[in-house]
């Protein structure tokens, strides 16, 4: 989704897409080895409707939780395989055969 030549780079591009992390929405953003806050360009984000177009409100739900930028806010993968946009998914594809 924000593919990068390289560790900088693909930063740079979420940033973009989804906004500069604040220390409000991830505290421990400070203890990270290489986080600068002086020299980190500040993005506002485009949002998640204009970056994966299309979705219904349980895809973008659900993106949105797996896009977390603090690890202890983001949804677990057991709770993303019970997820509704899941489940519907799987339906649609169940009626499709």
């Amino acid at each position: 989704m924000f593919p990068g030549k390289n560790a900088a780079d693909q930063l740079l591009r979420i940033f973009k897409g989804l906004g500069t992390p604040t220390e409000e929405e991830y505290p421990d953003i400070v203890n990270l080895p290489k986080w600068n806050k002086k020299e980190t360009p500040v993005y506002e984000g485009r949002g998640i409707t204009v970056l994966v177009p299309g979705l219904d409100e349980d895809g973008y739900d659900l993106i949105q939780r797996m896009l977390k930028y603090d690890p202890a806010k983001r949804i677990t993968a057991q709770a993303v395989l019970e997820h509704p946009f899941l489940a519907e998914q799987h339906a649609l594809r169940k009626q499709k055969k």
